[in-house]
């Protein structure tokens, strides 16, 4: 026996428990697990299915509705392929520049509407599938990366990853499968890479690479993989630091093609978007150490919601949250747990230690997120933890093999070594059971508030009472039960004025939020205060002039003052905003037919059929506007398709 194959049976065999589990792996003659453990990765699979199946029925909620609800972009199915490649994620919802790119998600949720329109339940389910899915490949691609460890640690890092409640919003938010697809191909993208490593296969390669590229595509954070491909072909393959470069330089094509295309999509909004500190408030910072401090405190609190993740919460925004200085204890805590992990990892990082490579997955995934080198849209979400939460995954699989001794055991069968390793079957699943059960109770507890954005700001008011944020959407989901969206027709009052409580209260939380400002104003006009509607429209124009929307309302109360050349010069200055505001245009064309303009106000309905070719309401319009231009042989085909919209949308709605 030569040198080199004697000293790997002595990995297994001569080493002491610690060594083994820590020791750096090697390349085995056979997969240990060849036809053994296929049932660990159908076993994940299957409870990534059964923890979400609870949210098959739930309707559209929080991000849902800019990204599939209410994006025309996203609704027009395959029709709109050139613009889901060539506008920014929400741009079809929307007109405001925003700093997202991922086509490949808007895709698939432009292709769910296009096989069945205004279904939540295909999205849920699709959503739960894949997370399925993304625990079964965790499991054929970490069992294969972790050949030279216990089983039981890939199968641990693959069940702790699956159950864990931190990941409820990315699973019962359908907008959230760019979270999902974008680790899927990442992973993917390694399976081919060991895949080339077994078989020498360069077609494994170039699949890698276009994994790298699908997971690119559905969610920008997959950049951070640059990082993480050769860190994990160092730690785990034994291969040539030269191979491992000339490999990990290929991944570079995919991102330089993505980010060139991104760059090129975005650069074309007439101006950058522009955080708010109500998204996120470390833009309020004063200076860089105060910015830095802020941010630390923050990651502080997403590193302990993946320790103890009890109660989540969709958001902790401003004022709730506000920048700190360095004196504050939780900025401290922060930096000092985040350069204690990277420390201990780096000075470990030559022996290639299980968990300084688990810590520097979760460091590296995460840093974008951090708001540390960058800063991003929003200061705090816990779909951010979604990727990055495989490094804590593995890193308490590996604390609890390297705790209770596990090694591996080349003579027991791969079954045996993950349900009774080294004889310590019932006190390893004893502790991991546990584990595993606390956090499928509280995923699935969790769950229920995804239902519908009510139910989520109702849940989650109560821990962020004082986020500007959580208290204006609250009031825009309670408006809702009190009156009929389709007619704007009151049914109780009492839900109305609730709803303008929480609008007042975000305005004393934040006195500048103009969105709070336009929807407490909408809540008056519906119980008729108009005065109070106007003073609300003129604050929100104060704060915020380019809000079409508000613009709109503003010229109806114009209409209904009978100031027509306001209401025109307000609707016109909506429809500079957004030349799509179908509300605008149908407005603005009842004002000039109100001063006989007929044929100016047809003008304005037909532009508005070029975005809402049914619309019945446009087809109506013009039909009667013919009509009291005695014209009614043009009027006639007119009415006749308002009426045939009608009768279909009618259908649609009893569907």
């Amino acid at each position: 026996m030569s040198k080199r194959k004697k000293a790997k049976l002595e990995v297994h065999r001569g080493a002491s428990p610690r060594q083994a589990a820590v020791q750096r792996p090697t390349k085995p003659s056979a997969p240990l697990d060849k036809g053994g453990l296929a049932w660990v990765g159908i076993a994940a699979a299957a409870l990534g299915v059964l923890l979400y199946a609870n949210t098959f029925g739930h309707q559209y909620c929080l991000d849902d509705y800019s990204v599939i609800k209410e994006n025309w972009v996203t609704q027009g199915g395959l029709k709109n392929l050139g613009l889901i490649f060539s506008t920014e994620y929400r741009y079809g919802a929307w007109n405001s520049p925003g700093s997202l790119y991922r086509p490949l998600a808007l895709l698939i949720f432009a292709l769910q509407w296009q096989l069945s329109p205004d279904n939540p339940m295909v999205g849920h389910v699709m959503n739960a599938l894949m997370y399925g899915w993304t625990g079964w490949l965790l499991w054929i691609t970490w069992r294969r990366i972790l050949l030279a460890y216990p089983p039981l640690l890939p199968a641990l890092a693959t069940l702790f990853f699956i159950a864990h409640p931190v990941h409820t919003e990315v699973v019962a938010n359908i907008k959230s499968l760019d979270e999902i697809l974008a680790l899927f191909f990442c992973t993917a993208a390694l399976w081919s890479l060991w895949r080339y490593f077994d078989t020498a296969r360069r077609g494994f390669v170039g699949l890698a690479v276009l994994f790298y590229a699908l997971a690119l595509f559905s969610k920008e954070s997959a950049i951070t993989f640059l990082a993480i491909f050769p860190l994990t072909i160092w730690f785990f393959a034994d291969r040539p630091l030269g191979e491992n470069l000339r490999l990990s330089a290929l991944f570079l094509a995919p991102a330089a093609l993505f980010l060139f295309i991104r760059h090129q999509v975005l650069s074309a909004q007439p101006y950058p978007e522009v955080f708010s500190i109500l998204d996120n408030f470390i833009v309020g910072a004063k200076d860089t150490a105060t910015r830095l401090a802020s941010a630390f405190m923050m990651c502080g609190l997403y590193l302990k919601t993946l320790l103890w993740p009890h109660p989540l919460i969709s958001d902790r925004g401003y004022p709730q949250m506000t920048p700190v200085t360095f004196a504050d204890w939780r900025a401290l805590a922060g930096f000092f747990a985040y350069a204690g992990m990277f420390t201990w990892a780096a000075l470990r990082l030559r022996r290639k230690h299980i968990l300084s490579y688990a810590i520097l997955f979760y460091l590296i995934a995460f840093s974008l997120f951090s708001n540390i080198f960058i800063l991003i849209g929003t200061s705090y979400g816990e779909r951010l933890l979604y990727a990055p939460s495989w490094g804590f995954a593995l890193a308490l699989a590996a604390a609890l093999t390297l705790a209770l001794r596990i090694r591996p055991q080349p003579d027991a069968s791969p079954t045996q070594q993950v349900l009774n390793p080294n004889g310590k079957g019932v006190f390893v699943w004893g502790i991991a059971g546990a584990i595993l059960l606390i956090y499928s109770f509280l995923t699935v507890q969790r769950n229920p508030v995804w239902y519908t954005s009510y139910n989520l700001y109702r849940a989650d008011i109560p821990h962020s009472p004082n986020c500007a944020k959580l208290n204006f959407h609250m009031g825009i989901e309670t408006i809702k039960e009190g009156f009929i969206e389709e007619t704007g027709q009151v049914t109780d009052s009492v839900w109305v004025r609730k709803a303008i409580g929480y609008h007042t209260r975000a305005i004393e939380l934040y006195p500048q939020y103009h969105d709070a400002y336009g929807s407490r104003g909408l809540a008056y006009f519906r119980l008729g205060q108009f005065d109070s509607a106007y003073h609300d429209y003129m604050n929100a124009l104060r704060y915020r002039p380019n809000d079409e929307k508000v613009l709109s309302n503003l010229g109806f109360i114009y209409f209904m003052r009978q100031q027509l050349d306001s209401a025109e010069a307000v609707y016109r200055k909506s429809l500079e905003y957004n030349p799509r505001f179908i509300d605008a245009r149908r407005n603005l064309g009842a004002v000039m037919a109100m001063q006989r303009r007929f044929p100016e106000a047809i003008e304005q309905w037909k532009e508005g059929l070029k975005y809402e070719p049914e619309n019945p309401t446009l087809l109506y319009y013009i039909g009667s506007a013919y009509k009291d231009m005695g014209q009614p042989e043009q009027a006639k085909p007119w009415l006749e398709r308002a009426e045939a919209a009608r009768a279909a949308a009618a259908r649609k709605k009893k569907k």
